[in-house]
């Protein structure tokens, strides 16, 4: 069998190779002509040359890789051959040529020394890239000189990625730089289908009106995220193939993001994918075995025997009617007594499992300095802990690259498909507030549906306890799906040396669809409005979306790159880009389903009852005009500048166009004379800029009138119309004007690295709803009030503690820290007026209220004083200073920020030999937290329901007894107070990575044909310890995740 495979591979290759060399001779290119299968080409002038001697050898990229095409000439520029399909050539040159010179696109040229009077030579060489990863900072519209760029930024390269976590590419940014915050969400912990929230250096924005009315969320403050230089979405980013990324950069500051305009106000993620490498064709793949367990080391609930002890305590089962005192008796008695022969039940575990995923990555490349192909196919399977939930994701790719003479020809088409499915158990919550000493099945072994049917225990009908695992039996579905499709063309065109223009277009289509079914033997038919004879008829419910979402962009771009007078270095470019969006969805509910196996919408009895069909479109386009230019002394003293000019149909028609600029400067010490003689800087850099940028994450129609129909009312046939929105003819950009100062330095021997930067980010003319009276007959309406301001510091530093190149071995460990402190200098009316109303509004937890001179994340909540001795009762304190026992919302003052103070990662490498293991920690502290578990599963608790074990110790029961929390009777709802109010620090294990790579095995190359060979392990979440006791993952889980990788290259 391995001899039938071995032959077959060599077919492979030999049929490969003649295809590519059929290709290679098809296409105009160098005049050559093919001799043998190691023979290169001879131009008619060398023939007339005299006496002449052979040259061969072989040219290889650093990665050992042959290098097909590479043009070999001599010093007087004449072409004298290229090498094979190995990266052979094969020459005859003339005695008097001593300097060979070898040339190929994207590596450093190489020149070669010959000494007279020899008749054979035989040179190997290797060729280097001619720039990395680490050189240039990919700004998704221009490729800039990182040595003399005065933005801030951060490169991250796919080997980095890996090193520091394989869940996505989201939790991987977050490890490495600081200034990428992944804002915590205790409602959905670990879901794999809930988008996070991300925020590049703080909130630049701030909701409207409409969205805190309706509750809607808004992601205002989420990065503009660039693939290969178009626009993507977050949940695009979320599933990308990971394995397909080459780098990934951060533009944070002006100088960086201000080339995007309207677009570059919340940072910038600037995604580069892998570009098809020359050589032989080759053959990669990667697998991933990925295992999530539930992490419940939050959740402290009573057993079942505390459980019932605590209701008796509470008076649950006594009464002062004798009848009804009885049955309690009678009720408690029977429970005792199943507890009593050990019935329990884990009702945590019930909905949960060991979630199993793996992912699978194909990756086939190839291709000479002509023509270079790659195709790819990916397949990554999340299984999320709670049973059913999981995410499957498919991607495919193929990149094609054809170059003649100074034109390059790329296309790279992109599919990917994502369908997503939620838990038929419904939410974790549902199941940490079931009583222990029910069951949830009865003696003959059936599901139960209701728990127990006593309407005066639980108060009444509708507050009967439901079993969720009755739910979860039926056939019911809750899943999403969508398609994109995605194809870039460009053509760039590099007429001489240091001029490259580029044209560019890309298409993207989006297709989305939800579905959502409910039987009618669902718990949630058991309310009221169910139990009529019309109502019976409604039970069974199916909502279906479905969306599109068809974009397009065209872009030119042209850059001049000239090194002049030795000391002088300039770069100027240009780019102009035209951008169309449009949006359609469709919503439809129906109910009245008569069996939970008859699930389509066809089946339905009719639309939601006083519902109809609904839908929305939008379409926006956008034109941007960008010129930047760059200058460098010496490679000492540089300037950056950058002009935008954007113009959308979003804002009013007097103000559609806008500029938006940036100027950095800079300033290379350590090329400085008198810094030659300080050894143990390797690099000490110093930048500075200011750059002003914009938002447009609002509505495509928010600054024109709009109309609607009075469907409902019609007369002779005919309907009318109204206005629902006034028009704003100066609506306006929102602009924010960003300040950065940063340095970077690399002393002994690049043993000690550090990055460091300061910023302020002041964002003016905020879209925010401006209140009209009522006699125009809008209360409101759209204009540019409102200010907002973020400042800050973000410090990254790595120190290798150990480091020996002979025996590669390093250990290097990295430290970061990040502050930002924002304020809201200026409100419009209608939000204060709102804010205001929301201040005066009960709630067991503090409502989102934001007010001038404040930070967006104050809590606000009624300062206590704790619990009184004698009574029990909360003691708060008024405004005025007077105590009381009443609380008010009117006294509510700013207790505390729920934002950290500072935030940032620990992370441990050690590399020896083939070996790695990197460790990583996060932490922050400095912030405050409002600990909703003490309110709301502690005092505010149902006892008729389980509870947090606090209940049953802590609670005051009688006089003086000093708690922290009051009466174990007192059933006083406790809304919003200081007592909840508390410090948070935590720390947390967030990966820790162990690799070891198999590179150039003799055995693996002679007897498999493999290359490289990578073993790997990911342990995620290990540990979390936080100064906050509280339930974390409410809705859903967090989880614990190890996943094992083999990755192979033949």
């Amino acid at each position: 069998m391995r001899t039938f495979f071995m032959r077959r591979n060599r077919q492979v290759g030999r049929v490969t190779r003649l295809l590519l060399l059929m290709l290679w001779t098809t296409f105009p290119q160098l005049p050559c002509h093919a001799e043998s299968a190691e023979l290169a080409s001879k131009t008619s002038q060398q023939a007339t040359q005299g006496s002449k001697r052979t040259m061969k050898g072989q040219v290889k990229s650093e990665s050992g890789e042959p290098l097909i095409g590479v043009t070999v000439y001599g010093a007087d520029g004449k072409v004298s051959g290229v090498t094979d399909m190995d990266g052979m050539y094969h020459i005859d040159i003339p005695t008097s040529l001593t300097v060979v010179r070898f040339s190929y696109v994207g590596m450093n040229p190489v020149s070669i020394t010959i000494e007279p009077g020899t008749t054979a030579v035989v040179r190997n060489l290797s060729m280097q890239s001619s720039t990395t990863i680490k050189d240039v900072v990919v700004t998704g519209i221009f490729q800039k000189n990182k040595e003399a760029f005065t933005g801030a930024v951060a490169t991250i390269t796919n080997k980095e990625l890996k090193e520091f976590g394989n869940k996505n590419l989201l939790t991987s940014i977050a490890n490495i730089d600081p200034s990428f915050n992944l804002l915590a969400n205790n409602q959905y912990g670990s879901d794999p289908n809930r988008l996070p929230d991300v925020q590049i250096r703080g909130t630049a924005n701030l909701p409207t009106l409409t969205n805190l009315q309706d509750n809607t969320r808004t992601d205002l403050n989420t990065p503009l995220i660039i693939l290969d230089g178009f626009e993507i979405s977050l949940a695009r980013m979320v599933d990308l193939n990971e394995d397909e990324v080459e780098s990934i950069t951060l533009l944070k500051d002006g100088s960086a993001t201000a080339i995007y305009g309207s677009r570059g106000a919340n940072g910038v993620i600037v995604i580069k994918r892998k570009t098809p490498q020359t050589g032989r064709l080759r053959f990669s793949y990667s697998g991933s075995l990925n295992v999530e367990v539930p992490d419940l080391s939050d959740y402290h609930l009573l057993n079942a025997a505390d459980k019932l002890e605590l209701e008796r305590r509470s008076g649950y089962y006594q009464s002062t009617n004798p009848g009804r005192d009885f049955i309690l008796k009678k009720k408690y008695s029977a429970i005792l007594e199943n507890i009593t022969r050990g019935f329990e039940t884990d009702w945590l575990s019930k909905p949960l499992r060991a979630g199993v995923g793996q992912r699978h990555n194909i990756r086939i490349e190839g291709g000479d300095e002509s023509f270079r192909y790659a195709a790819s196919l990916q397949y990554n399977g999340v299984a999320g802990v709670m049973k059913g939930s999981n995410r499957n994701n498919f991607n495919g790719g193929i990149t094609l690259s054809y170059r003649h003479r100074s034109l390059i020809f790329t296309n790279d088409l992109s599919i990917g498909y994502t369908k997503s499915a939620e838990s038929p158990y419904g939410s974790f919550s549902d199941y940490t507030r079931l009583n222990p000493y029910w069951r949830p099945y009865d003696d003959n072994g059936r599901l139960i549906k209701m728990f127990d049917n006593d309407v005066d225990f639980y108060g009444g009908f509708r507050n009967l306890p439901a079993n969720p695992l009755y739910n979860a039996m039926l056939n019911q579905k809750n899943s999403q799906q969508y398609t994109d499709i995605t194809n870039n063309f460009s053509i760039e065109w590099r007429p001489f040396e240091g001029f490259i223009t580029r044209g560019r277009v890309g298409l993207t289509w989006r297709n989305t669809e939800t579905d959502d079914f409910k039987p009618a033997k669902h718990t949630m038919f058991e309310a009221d409005e169910y139990q009529t004879e019309e109502g019976s008829l409604r039970k069974g419910r199916y909502n279906y979306g479905t969306g599109k979402l068809t974009n397009y962009e065209v872009a030119l771009t042209a850059s001049y790159s000239k090194h002049f007078a030795e000391k002088h270095l300039l770069y100027a470019a240009a780019n102009w880009n035209v951008t169309s969006n449009f949006a359609r969805n469709y919503n439809f509910v129906f109910e009245g389903f008569t069996d939970e196996y008859l699930d389509f919408p066809s089946n339905a009895l009719q639309y939601q009852k006083g519902g109809k069909p609904s839908g929305g479109e939008s379409r926006t386009r956008a034109v941007g005009l960008v010129f930047n230019a760059n200058y460098s002394f010496d490679n000492r003293y540089y300037t950056d500048l950058a002009y935008r000019i954007d113009g959308s149909s979003q804002f009013g028609k007097n103000r559609r166009f806008a500029p938006f600029y940036s100027v950095g400067i800079g300033w290379n010490v350590h090329n400085e004379k008198f810094m030659k003689s300080v050894r143990f800087v390797d690099r000490l850099k110093f930048r500075a800029s200011f750059g002003q940028t914009g938002s447009q994450k609002f509505s495509a129609y928010q600054a024109i009138a709009t109309y609607s129909y009075y469907l409902n009312d019609r007369y002779n046939s005919w309907i009318g119309t109204y206005q629902k929105a006034l028009e704003n003819p100066n609506l306006e950009w929102q602009k924010t004007d960003k300040w950065n100062a940063g340095v970077e330095i690399n002393l002994f021997d690049n043993r000690l690295n550090l990055v460091a930067d300061v910023y302020l980010d002041k964002t003016s003319n905020l879209l925010s709803s401006l209140k009209l009276p009522l006699s125009n007959g809008f209360t409101s309406f759209v204009e540019n009030i409102g200010e907002v301001e973020n400042r800050g510091f973000e410090v990254k530093a790595t120190g290798f503690l150990l480091r020996n190149t002979s025996q590669r071995l390093a250990w290097s460990v990295t430290g970061s820290i990040a502050h930002n402190k924002d304020k809201v200098v200026k409100l419009s009316q209608a939000l204060k007026d709102e804010y205001a109303k929301r201040l005066l509004t009960g709630g067991t937890t503090p409502n989102k209220v934001i007010r001038e001179g404040e930070s967006q994340h104050t809590i606000y909540a009624v300062q206590s004083l704790g619990i009184d001795p004698s009574t029990g009762n909360e003691v708060f304190r008024k405004k005025n200073g007077e105590l009381t026992h009443t609380w008010s919302a009117a006294d509510r003052v700013a207790c505390g920020i729920s934002q950290p103070k500072f935030r940032g990662t620990l992370s441990s490498m050690i590399r020896w030999k083939d070996f790695t293991a990197n460790v990583v920690f996060g932490y922050r502290f400095g912030g405050q937290i409002y600990n909703s578990t003490l309110a709301n599963r502690i005092e505010n608790a149902d006892k008729h329901y389980n509870v947090d074990e606090r209940v049953f110790r802590d609670r005051w029961q009688q006089k003086d007894d000093r708690t922290f929390f009051k009466g174990l009777n007192n059933e006083t709802i406790t809304n919003a107070t200081t007592r909840f109010v508390q410090d948070e620090r935590t720390l947390s294990c967030q990966n820790i990575h162990l690799a070891y790579m198999f590179s150039n095995n003799p055995w693996l190359k002679r007897h498999l044909g493999i290359q490289v060979l990578t073993l790997s392990s990911d342990l995620s979440d290990l540990f979390y310890l936080s100064s906050v006791k509280q339930e974390r993952g409410l809705s859903y889980p967090y989880s614990r995740r190890c996943s094992f990788t083999l990755s192979v290259s033949f």
